[in-house]
């Protein structure tokens, strides 16, 4: 019973080696199978390269609820959770909101502001990127504040390849803003490969 699995053994480890000692030929024949050139002579080779697209990929939630309350005693008036966006191409890109959708009708004689800055009734939404890991910012700085149904082009972020960040929605209310009804926010955003910079 040794001797058979011994010998099997042997037969197919003979089958491995010609197998790849033919493939090896046949690779090097189609690699060199051109033509001699003599000493002192010259000749061209013709060399043909291939350019592969790159698919861009970006993973980000589809639907981020978010809750906003005057009574939060931070600057910052909004509780959201960790927006995660990862890219999953082999080169760097650009994340960017080129319109925001907003809908305010359920919020009685409320108007938006385009600037972060609120008067009694007005409220300002933005999306701030993570300055610390799952730390909800608390602070306004920095904001990236969304434009109402307008066309715009706020760069939202910058990731790397194969890189991941992360950023959190924020927000201001005036005083006289109802804390008892809802509202919708839907950013449109736009990943395109990042624009290569010249030192």
């Amino acid at each position: 019973m040794k001797k058979k699995h011994t010998l099997l053994k042997a037969i197919t480890s003979v089958s491995l080696l010609t197998g790849l000692f033919f493939s090896s030929i046949a690779y090097a024949a189609d690699v060199s199978s051109t033509k001699d050139i003599p000493i002192g002579g010259s000749g061209q080779m013709e060399m043909v390269g291939m350019i592969e697209p790159t698919i861009l990929s970006v993973t980000m939630p589809s639907f981020v609820p978010f809750s906003m309350g005057s009574s939060l005693a931070t600057q910052n008036k909004v509780i959201s959770p960790r927006i995660t966006m990862k890219n999953n191409s082999n080169v760097p890109v650009e994340i960017d909101v080129v319109y925001t959708k907003v809908d305010l009708s359920n919020l009685n004689n409320v108007t938006w502001s385009n600037t972060g800055n609120v008067g009694n009734k007005e409220i300002a939404i933005g999306l701030k990127p993570e300055e610390t890991k799952d730390v909800m910012p608390e602070d306004l700085s920095n904001a990236i504040w969304l434009l109402a149904n307008q066309s715009q082009n706020l760069r939202i972020m910058n990731l790397g390849a194969i890189e991941e960040s992360a950023v959190y929605v924020v927000g201001t209310l005036g005083t006289e803003v109802s804390d008892n009804a809802t509202f919708n926010v839907t950013p449109t955003f736009v990943v395109k490969k990042a624009a290569v910079t010249t030192p």
